[in-house]
């Protein structure tokens, strides 16, 4: 298998937890992968976090959710599946629940 996975990820806030995400996925034995960020409007750094990873790796795509689309996960789910170019598709949810 060879095919493009896309693989979507809505952001919100989460820029502490967005380097250890995207570290792992960089570190897969798959390779062939488009990574669709859809920030959410973040009021932290999240857009600057997800923006270094863009710039080192054309993989990895940068859009912030339309205001065309209501506000949530699922409408950046839904946006970024319109944005991917991908075969397969994988939807990532980040929680910091676990995290202090």
């Amino acid at each position: 298998m060879n095919e493009l996975v896309s693989i979507i990820i809505p952001v919100y806030n989460r820029a502490s937890l967005l380097p250890e995400t995207l570290d792992s996925i960089i570190s897969q034995t798959y390779k062939n992968f488009e990574c669709i960020l859809v920030d959410d409007w973040s009021t932290d750094n999240s857009v600057e976090v997800a923006n270094s990873y863009t710039e080192k790796d054309s993989r990895f795509k940068l859009f912030i959710r339309p205001t065309t689309f209501k506000k949530g996960a699922c409408s950046c789910r839904n946006y970024g599946f319109e944005k991917s170019t991908g075969v397969f598709i994988w939807n990532l949810f980040i929680s910091g629940c676990n995290r202090n």
